[in-house]
């Protein structure tokens, strides 16, 4: 019989405290980008569809022309993609998931590099956490 207390294992610890801060900042990164929307929505010329920070980032807008939120937005999207590679780089495997108790009973949480549906290989590995 499969043991389903598994995922209390403590030697997963250090993994779902990663997992635990890696969701915060991805909720701290939604309620932020909500907060910028707002803000930029006042703007009698803005259009939505035209406004990618993400975009505007990568291309070399310097941090002095940000302000305060988008500049704490560049800090959460780096901090958020340093977690992302630390847990990747905790999984043992890849395409699989792993149980661990997020402390509301048992979550999983794994990195694919096949899409599920396709079976074909992705661009870059694609970080899963189901709770």
């Amino acid at each position: 019989m499969e043991n389903l207390t598994q995922y209390l294992d403590k030697s997963l610890i250090p993994l779902e405290d990663k997992v635990k801060d890696y969701l915060n900042i991805e909720r701290d990164i939604r309620i932020l980008d909500v907060e910028l929307l707002s803000l930029q929505s006042m703007k009698s010329d803005f259009n939505p569809e035209q406004h990618d920070l993400e975009q505007e980032m990568k291309e070399g807008i310097a941090k002095s022309e940000l302000n305060d939120k988008e500049q704490k937005m560049t800090e959460l999207l780096a901090k958020y993609n340093q977690l992302r590679s630390e847990l990747i780089n905790m999984l043992p495997e890849r395409n699989k998931f792993i149980e661990i108790n997020l402390g509301y009973g048992p979550s999983m949480v794994g990195y694919f590099t096949i899409d599920h549906e396709t079976r074909q290989p992705l661009p870059e590995p694609v970080l899963r956490v189901v709770h």
